[in-house]
């Protein structure tokens, strides 16, 4: 989530708050911007909170998408809820899309080099105090879906904003706005394919896990004697020693075995 005075935005997948890397804050400007990782196919959501308490003002919070104005809303001061939700688009005054995450198209038309949109690739949220105008059919915010963007491209820009199911509502009336002043505040999500943003270092990759030294195992039971006793399953351990030549010498030495009644004993000998 970003934050800004008494301002929070943020964007959703599934429910769910995007995290958000490599934040940067303007206090002159009111501006707080960072990058978000995308998934094409994957619909989203954006938010935006107000926790200021209720004054004489009128605020508004706007979404703009890919450089273009979708729609907002207000901050209704007899609210208890001073929270923003836009999911979807009109695309009439009865019809709306979600909001998905989509793939730009590539093309190697001459024409489209250099000429995408400065601001593909962004999702931006305005707070500003607001006068309020006339009503409008809210199907004059459509947004423009289809993008190209030409190969050699150097903004590696691959995903873009979309829209996916339709949704029929009520007839809808949208009001015309005009921001007093500079903003309250001003959140950019720049949204990446995550792992573009990986191989940019935007996102951190976990440091690579050590290898533990190898461990000798030492095989104890070179020298081990068993002794009859009322335990008979006890385990006495000979002393186990390093050099490789006293052991060769240990193997090469004949092994008696004495047979007494209810004792076994292995002897060494050393002969």
């Amino acid at each position: 989530m970003l934050k800004h005075q008494e301002y929070t935005a943020w964007v959703s997948v599934d429910g769910q708050p995007l995290e958000v890397y490599a934040v940067e804050t303007s206090l002159a400007t009111n501006e707080v911007t960072c990058w978000i990782a995308s998934e094409a196919g994957k619909e989203f959501s954006v938010h935006c909170q107000n926790t200021s308490a209720p004054g004489v003002d009128t605020i508004g919070a706007f979404v703009y998408i890919d450089g273009q104005g979708c729609h907002g809303g207000l901050f209704e001061r007899w609210s208890t809820d001073h929270t923003i939700n836009i999911s979807n688009a009109f695309v009439s005054d009865r019809i709306t899309k979600s909001l998905v995450f989509s793939t730009v198209r590539l093309t190697d038309e001459d024409e489209f080099v250099d000429t995408s949109s400065a601001d593909l690739g962004q999702i931006q949220i305005r707070v500003c105090k607001v006068t309020l105008g006339d009503y409008y059919n809210p199907s004059q915010d459509r947004l423009q879906t289809e993008h190209k963007v030409h190969e050699r491209s150097k903004k590696a820009v691959t995903h873009c904003v979309g829209l996916g199911e339709e949704t029929i509502v009520p007839q809808t009336m949208l009001r015309k706005s005009q921001c007093i002043g500079q903003p309250l505040a001003v959140f950019t999500f720049k949204y990446r394919d995550r792992n573009l943003l990986k191989a940019n270092g935007v996102i951190p990759t976990p440091a690579p896990l050590k290898r533990k030294a190898s461990q000798e195992i030492i095989d104890l039971t070179v020298n081990d004697v068993r002794v009859g006793s009322n335990r008979s399953n006890d385990l006495v351990r000979g002393e186990h020693t390093s050099q490789r030549t006293k052991e060769t010498e240990r193997k090469n030495k004949k092994v008696k075995q004495e047979q007494k009644p209810g004792v076994f004993v292995e002897v060494i000998d050393l002969t």
